[in-house]
């Protein structure tokens, strides 16, 4: 399976099953977090890009952080 394809799939289950993905990225968080200890910051903003992401916002997100396209020449 390309990896697009399964991308795709978890964000439809993640639309569908929202408090369950919620809860899968928060357990993950846990255990990052006691792996690397000290980089609570950076590990609670990356918990809430990947929540806003399998919600549907990440698209949005990642079209305004691309730099604008050349001019034509």
């Amino acid at each position: 399976m390309e990896l697009g394809n399964l991308v795709n799939k978890v964000k439809e289950w993640a639309g569908k099953n929202p408090d369950k993905a919620d809860s899968a990225v928060d357990k993950g968080t846990g255990m990052v977090k006691q792996k690397f200890a000290g980089h609570d910051s950076q590990i609670d903003s990356a918990s809430e890009k990947a929540k806003n992401y399998l919600h549907g916002s990440g698209e949005q997100q990642k079209q305004q952080e691309q730099p604008p396209p050349p001019p034509p020449q």
